[in-house]
């Protein structure tokens, strides 16, 4: 039974990560960058961080990474890899500093975030479009990942105080 609740509950996490993902993407993002996108979906792994396993976390998010470009019709482009790569790249990390216990939902999503951005740049400038210079581009991603990253972080925290699954503090 706690192995069907488990699954249950990963399937719908994914499904709603990957709705928002999908959304996200008719919002108009406000500043001109190449593939800039708000990162709303990251949400749904901070809510999962109090007591998911890192597999858990690792398989929440490539899933709703994977679901939400078959819907939205990015599956094997440049950015659905780029984006693979950094989702999980940053849901690690993001885990990791859940477990340490001296970080809240702001710092942990902010980080999260850092490193998404870092991770895609990377791969875009090296591999991608093989020009360094583009990650020049850092400071304004990292800019505006840190202010969705705030708000992720604060609609998490709202999430987990409703449920009753709150054990946070916010930082």
């Amino acid at each position: 039974m706690k192995d069907t609740r488990k699954v249950a509950r990963l399937a719908i996490l994914i499904s709603l990560g990957a709705a928002i993902y999908f959304l996200e993407n008719l919002i108009p993002f406000p500043v001109p960058v190449p593939g800039g996108r708000w990162g709303f979906s990251n949400m749904v792994l901070l809510i999962s961080l109090p007591g998911a396993s890192f597999t858990d976390i690792l398989i929440l998010s490539a899933g709703k990474n994977v679901l939400g470009s078959l819907v939205s019709g990015k599956i094997a482009t440049p950015g659905f890899l780029m984006g693979l790569f950094g989702v999980s790249s940053s849901a690690a990390l993001m885990w990791l500093m859940s477990r340490a216990k001296i970080f809240g939902l702001a710092g942990i999503s902010v980080a999260g975030a850092a490193v998404n951005n870092l991770i895609q740049l990377s791969i875009a400038a090296f591999y991608v479009v093989r020009e360094p210079g583009l990650l020049g581009l850092y400071p304004y991603f990292a800019l505006t990942g840190s202010l969705s990253a705030l708000i992720n972080a604060y609609i998490a925290f709202k999430v987990l105080e409703r449920v009753g699954d709150f054990h946070w503090r916010w930082k």
